[in-house]
């Protein structure tokens, strides 16, 4: 699945990583800089490392989401022991 994001004016297109093609449909799964694949060839000014942590920053709000959905899991887990 490829993504689109606008920097600045640009649209740079990027997707997850082959390696974490499986990993990104868990529930529990957090991506990393290293599993953003930057497409788009024509950065602009911007470095691909740049334009990576942009798009971590962007999707920051869902990553938050799903941090607390596994930290309720684990309270629970804990309060069942």
């Amino acid at each position: 699945m490829i993504f689109s994001i606008n920097i600045n004016g640009n649209i740079v297109d990027w997707c997850y990583n082959l390696d974490c093609q499986d990993k990104q449909y868990h529930k529990t799964w957090i991506p990393k800089l290293s599993d953003i694949q930057i497409i788009t060839k024509d950065l602009g000014d911007l470095t691909v490392s740049q334009v990576r942590k942009i798009i971590l920053e962007d999707i920051q709000p869902d990553i938050q989401m799903v941090r607390d959905h596994n930290n309720k899991v684990a309270r629970d887990r804990r309060q069942r022991l």
